[in-house]
This record gives structure tokens, sequence and C-alpha cells, in this order.
């Protein structure tokens, strides 16, 4: 399920997000003709910032804010630190007002859902500028930098508007998607995962041993009613509109139930879509290893032997040479698999 807002690791932060915004009650100060626009949209990756923009700060200040909006086109991610050479550390703050008292609190770290929005804004989350090591003016520049978690470093500069701007600057246009690939894009610079499982004929698999076949991995269990069956179905399409191409690609189904799939029902269940299909399997702790690797989350779900997992539901593409590239999700078509896995293994 893709989630709309960001998730917040505090909850107490989250309570005073929902709560009623600080600067709610206060009159626009709109932009005259010297107000500096926009900075011009960045990007890495999956990750884009548009819209930055600080505000000048008085003499004597020690202390600035910036906002912004990120755009995230791929997979989910977290927000970890902000960095700015403007000042001696940068923090992310929230803020709102509740029951008549503004209250900030800071906030360690931010998750952005696939394909999700950020907002850092007027009255709730900000960048807060600690330390400036001289004044902003209006008109100049604001270098600052992001850290996630798997995309790394985006940097970009915000435009520093006048002393009491309270609004941002007028919109821009966010930049298009890259065109080469329909499905997300993993970020280049993120470091690319393992697994060390048994396929279901009971023999020891490695992605290395994959090396030159493009990989299409997805985790998964034999009662799944809903997204596992669709997505391996979406596949085998796919490979079978592929033709002579496919050869050199490999579907892999990695079990989250290694308890009731068997290697004989593993293999039944995942040849019944496309006999080229590899199901894997392993102990519980080796099973873990590589769903964490790939990011997978999974929780079983009720007791006795009719439990269900909750897992996630992306698909993941290797590319001949073992690097990571493309996450799937349940919205992407078979002409979307096609399209992109045949762009990989062109390469």
């Amino acid at each position: 399920m893709t989630h709309q807002f960001p998730v917040v690791r505090n909850s107490a932060v989250l309570r005073l997000l929902l709560a009623a915004s600080f600067f709610a009650a206060v009159p626009a100060v709109h932009a005259d003709a010297r107000t500096p626009p926009a900075a011009d949209p960045a990007s890495s990756g999956s990750m884009s910032v548009v819209g930055a923009w600080s505000r000048a700060t008085a003499g004597g200040a020690t202390v600035g804010v910036v906002y912004f909006e990120v755009i995230n086109a791929g997979s989910a991610d977290t927000l970890l630190t902000i960095e700015s050479p403007a000042a001696e550390r940068t923090e992310m703050h929230a803020t709102a007002s509740v029951d008549g008292i503004m209250k900030m609190r800071p906030v360690a770290s931010v998750d952005i859902p696939a394909g999700g929005r950020l907002s850092f804004q007027p009255g709730g989350l900000h960048a807060m500028l600690v330390g400036i090591k001289q004044p902003l003016q209006e008109g100049a520049r604001l270098q600052v930098t992001l850290v996630f978690r798997r995309a790394g470093k985006l940097r970009f500069e915000a435009a520093i508007q006048g002393l009491g701007a309270a609004n941002p600057p007028p919109a821009t246009a966010v930049p298009p998607p890259p065109a080469r690939f329909r499905l997300a894009v993993w970020p280049p610079r993120a470091e690319s995962p393992s697994l060390r499982l048994l396929d279901f004929d009971g023999r020891a698999r490695e992605l290395a041993d994959y090396r030159g076949r493009v990989l299409v991995i997805f985790f998964g269990f034999v009662r799944c009613p809903d997204a596992c069956p669709a997505e391996l179905f979406k596949l085998a399409l796919a490979m079978r509109r592929l033709g002579p191409l496919s050869e050199r690609m490999q579907v892999l189904f990695v079990t989250l139930d290694p308890e009731r799939d068997t290697p004989q029902l593993l293999k039944s269940y995942v040849t019944a879509f496309d006999p080229r299909f590899v199901g894997l399997t392993g102990s519980s702790a080796d099973i873990d290893r590589a769903a964490m690797s790939f990011y997978v989350e999974y929780a079983r779900v009720g007791l006795g032997a009719d439990y269900s997992i909750d897992h996630s539901t992306s698909t993941f593409v290797l590319d001949a040479r073992g690097r990571l590239r493309l996450v799937g999700t349940l919205d992407a078509t078979v002409d979307d698999w096609v399209h992109d896995l045949a762009a990989v293994a062109a390469e």
C-alpha cells in the first residue's frame, strides 16, 4: 500500500503535525517584483527537490530556516539529515500551534513512501539552520544537502526571500522522470543486496550464480491469494512476450513462509506460471537476512495453521552484472515489464 503522507518516527511529532498550523492565521506576505524566483529544481536518482526557499535574517539572528518539497519517484526511503555550509548544523523540526501555544520539536528522521512527497513548509516540518555564519541576504542563494538512507546525497540551492516572507515562491515545474525506464530506478550509489538460499531442488544459491542474466526477484508465499499470483502471472506473460530475449533472464520467487512452503510445494507453485521460474527457500534466519538486504518487510499474522503473512510487494530487477537497477510495484503493467526488461537486457 502506498502512503500519501510521510511517516514521522517520533509519535509526539506526528501529533504536532496533525495539529492546526501555526501560520494558519498569519496574513500572507506577498512577494513584490524584487522577490527572487524559486531556485531551479534539483534531482539525483529517483529523488527531486522543487520550490526551495529561505528567509532573510535580521542582524544578530543566529538561526535561519529552509523550506522545500521532496518528490520521490522511486521506492521508499528515509531522509536522515540535512546539511548546509551556511550554518554550524542543520536540524529538522516540526512546528505547530496547540491550544494557542506554539511548539517546536526536533525530528530525527522522516520516511518518504514510494512515489510520495515530503513538504517542508511554514507551520509544519522545516529545516532550521543553527548557528548561521553570516546573515542570510535577500536575493542570495543558500546551498543545502539532503542525506537519504538509500538515495545518498542530493544537493540544491534555496532562493533567499525577504525578511517577512511567509509564502513559497511561484511553483516550479516538476522535472519529468527519466524516460528510459517505466519502473522506479534504484539509486545508482545505493548498495546492491545479497542472498544465500536453497532452490527447490536443494541446491545452494547466491545472486552471483545468475551473473550474466537479468534477475527478477519477488518475495511472497504460496498461500498468498492476491499480490503473489498476480505478480507472477504478469512476469510470466512478460517472459512469453519477450520471446528469445527471455532466455537471458531469470525469475526468482523467495518464499517468506518456509514452514509451509516445502521445496516440493514451492516447485509446483512457481513452475505452474512458467517452468523456468525458480523458487528459493531456506532457514528463517537466512530468509530474514535476504529480506532485510532487499528492504522487504514481512510479518506473520494470526495464530494456528491458517496464519497469513503481511509483506512488501516490490519486485526487484538486477542487471547482468548483479547490480540492482529497477523496482516494480503492483501497478506496473505487462507492457511496463516488457519494456524495461528488454532495455536492461540490451545494455
